[in-house]
């Protein structure tokens, strides 16, 4: 069977692991892992079976959300472990090659830019911040309210317009805000992302999302952040923040989404 490689993450080569610190951890596919060396790099990829990673079978796989939350989950656990030791950096989730030198030329390569990655995440995680609108009801329940059935037709459209820009309006504000929110926590952190807004089937959440971002904080800045996100969110009482992490630096292991 022919089998391609799986790249989970890269590490510095002075803590590169063991075979034994990778024994009991296994890849997307159930593989085993193994620490490929570089100058002054190492990379922990596994080999996954070509026939069901190659273009075709992956995209068919991406689009199968069963497949898809339990890949995710176990890339995540093995970059979460290397992690734990040290400096890590996530590389993408999918980030193939088709053998272990092609692997390996990515570490010459890009030797310069993930050397100076690492050093930029060494010593620091990522946290990641959502603001919601507080206490707005969706589109859905305006229209489906038992009051809605009792209005005349002109004057329910009026109504119905009415209620529409003061909702539009809400999110614009509250958006504002939102900006504020991560322009201030992006001053206390090493480095911030913003990330696409999530609708409410990804996040589960029917207020609408106004901030889904990232910040590269220092461990000892922890409690500060922590102590930021409850001063802005008693500062904005219409926005709900939702503190995660810490977790790998993932948004931060491109230099290019970093800003």
């Amino acid at each position: 069977m022919s089998h391609v490689t799986w790249l989970y993450a890269v590490v510095p080569a002075d803590r590169r692991p063991e075979p034994r610190e990778l024994h009991d951890l296994r890849g997307v596919a159930a593989e085993p892992l193994r620490a490929l060396s570089g100058p002054g790099l190492a990379v922990v990829v596994g080999s996954v079976p070509q026939a069901d990673f190659d273009e075709g079978p992956l995209h068919a796989h991406l689009e199968d959300p069963v497949w898809l939350e339990h890949a995710v989950r176990a890339h995540h656990r093995v970059v979460e472990a290397l992690a734990g030791a040290g400096p890590t950096l996530p590389l993408r989730f999918a980030t193939l090659y088709h053998d272990d030198a092609r692997a390996q030329e990515l570490l010459r390569a890009r030797h310069d830019e993930l050397t100076e990655a690492l050093r930029r995440i060494d010593g620091r995680t990522e946290w990641g911040v959502k603001a919601y609108l507080a206490g707005r009801p969706s589109a859905r329940e305006e229209e489906t309210s038992p009051e809605a059935a009792d209005r005349p037709g002109t004057a329910y459209l009026l109504r119905r317009r009415a209620q529409r820009q003061q909702r539009e309006e809400t999110v614009r504000q509250a958006s504002e805000d939102a900006r504020s929110v991560h322009a201030q926590l992006a001053g206390l952190a090493a480095a911030a992302a913003l990330h696409p807004l999530q609708p409410a089937e990804a996040s589960g959440r029917g207020e609408p999302m106004v901030l889904n971002g990232s910040y590269l904080v220092d461990h000892a800045d922890r409690k500060r952040l922590e102590d930021a996100v409850a001063a802005l969110a008693d500062g904005h009482p219409h926005l709900r923040l939702e503190l995660t992490g810490p977790w790998p630096p993932y948004s931060f292991a491109d230099p290019e989404e970093a800003r």
